[in-house]
């Protein structure tokens, strides 16, 4: 992808898209610098990294409506842990690139502006896991009944790498259940899929994730397989990645 400018990124936070309320993002990713420098360094300090942590901000226009974002984050939900979700481009197609984690919601402005402004919201977190720059396997979409995802090219995880993968149901219809499969294969067919990652069944709106440590030698492709029981409509989101 060549420079583009943010017109349509993507922001999903558990079950719920942020994207359609947030004007301005913030995914900032930091290591701690920690001094090593001995009588040996010859006169210059030696830096090394410690530990990492990402950073996420979101804020945009307030809506208070019961579909809107003000309800989504009560004053009570800090400490949370949420599944968060950042496409650059909207996540319009499988093969996307996207960013996610796990992190705790730190910071909450329900209202803010001056008199005749927009009333604003703000809302950040800190990751409480690995800050993951993967694929989306599934753009947001509503499917109607089971199926596989498109194959995706990708770099499979070495020994000493992981695979991780995220997913977030945003909307049903009736009552059921769906569970997501991401499968590996060498080639972009699929003709002999191995399962790496399964989800739990999700009998309702919300997220999960999910990795798996070590090689996947000689996998080329990845992809999702979703398994939708009762439900008449389901929409969601699907990410992977190794780190």
């Amino acid at each position: 992808m060549a420079v583009f400018a943010m017109t349509n990124c993507e922001i999903v936070v558990d079950g719920f898209a942020i994207t359609g309320f947030a004007n301005q993002l913030d995914f900032n990713v930091q290591a701690d610098s920690q001094d090593f420098t001995t009588f040996a360094s010859g006169g210059w300090r030696t830096i090394k990294p410690s530990l990492q942590m990402g950073a996420i901000t979101a804020s945009g226009f307030t809506d208070t409506a019961a579909t809107g974002i003000e309800p989504q984050y009560p004053i009570t939900g800090f400490g949370a842990v949420d599944y968060v979700s950042v496409a650059p481009t909207g996540g319009i197609a499988a093969g996307d690139p996207v960013y996610f984690t796990q992190g705790v919601l730190d910071g909450y402005t329900p209202l803010t502006g001056s008199v005749g402004d927009p009333a604003q919201f703000n809302l950040s977190w800190k990751s409480a896991t690995p800050v993951v720059r993967g694929l989306r396997l599934h753009p947001s979409a509503a499917r109607t009944a089971s199926g596989n995802g498109t194959a995706v090219a990708f770099t499979a995880p070495t020994a000493t790498q992981t695979l991780y993968a995220q997913w977030h149901l945003l909307a049903v219809s009736g009552t059921g259940s769906v569970v997501f499969t991401i499968q590996t294969d060498d080639n972009a067919g699929f003709t002999t899929p191995t399962t790496r990652i399964t989800s739990s069944s999700l009998t309702a709106v919300g997220a999960g994730a999910g990795s798996l440590a070590g090689a996947l030698t000689g996998e080329t492709h990845i992809r999702v397989a979703y398994t939708i029981t009762g439900f008449t409509s389901a929409t969601f989101v699907v990410s992977a990645g190794a780190l």
